[in-house]
């Protein structure tokens, strides 16, 4: 049993590939990616019209407790700049 941070993103579909690209610069490699997200947020409600490149994709990772800083500070510049989220928790992984 690891305790560990539990990092989820929702961001633009269309910023994927340079999000993925920011969590291997700072180590993450093992990820989960739901493409065609939707919801209601700060910017209304988000709908999907099935294009790989509108709407929004959910991408779930984990790291060690004290790491999440730098990967939250690794993603800013894309958060700020196309919107998005990025959520942390504490979690516990239990492996078989």
């Amino acid at each position: 049993m690891d305790t560990i941070k539990r990092i989820e993103m929702i961001v633009p579909s269309i910023e994927v590939n340079a999000v993925i690209k920011r969590l291997k610069k700072v180590g993450i490699v093992k990820y989960s990616l739901i493409h065609h997200v939707v919801g209601r947020g700060e910017s209304g409600e988000t709908v999907e019209d099935w294009d790989d490149h509108s709407g929004n994709s959910y991408i779930l990772t984990t790291c060690q407790a004290g790491k999440e800083d730098e990967i939250f500070w690794e993603l800013q510049p894309i958060l700020k700049k196309f919107g998005g989220m990025c959520l942390v928790s504490d979690a516990v992984c239990y492996r078989c």
